[in-house]
């Protein structure tokens, strides 16, 4: 939290002495100008990454994605044999049904 109100007293303090020596005493650049250096001290630089931990979130990444597709196959799976258990039932229904309207018209 102290280094964030120091950045914003650095920016503004820099956005002050541009307003301070600009001769056309133009409010919005110094602003303007002050926003900008405070966005330029708060955004994090990007940080060097040894290729052994990109190895090993590559890895991870794969593993994940085989998890996934593992998951989404079984699903696939369920779903078939659902199915295929629905139309079996179907089947005996409507051959229960068959047999109980030919028996009903032998008669």
């Amino acid at each position: 939290m102290f280094k964030i109100f120091l950045k914003i007293i650095l920016a503004f303090l820099l956005g002050g002495v541009w307003y301070y020596i600009d001769q056309s005493n133009l409010v919005a650049i110094a602003v303007v100008l002050a926003i900008f250096v405070f966005l330029i001290l708060v955004v994090k630089p990007i940080k060097f990454q040894s290729p052994k931990k990109r190895e090993e979130f590559i890895q991870k990444m794969r593993e994940k994605r085989e998890r996934l597709m593992a998951i989404e196959l079984k699903q696939k799976e369920e779903i078939e044999r659902a199915r295929k258990l629905n139309r079996l039932k179907r089947e005996q229904h409507m051959e229960m049904h068959r047999e109980n309207f030919n028996s009903k018209f032998k008669e």
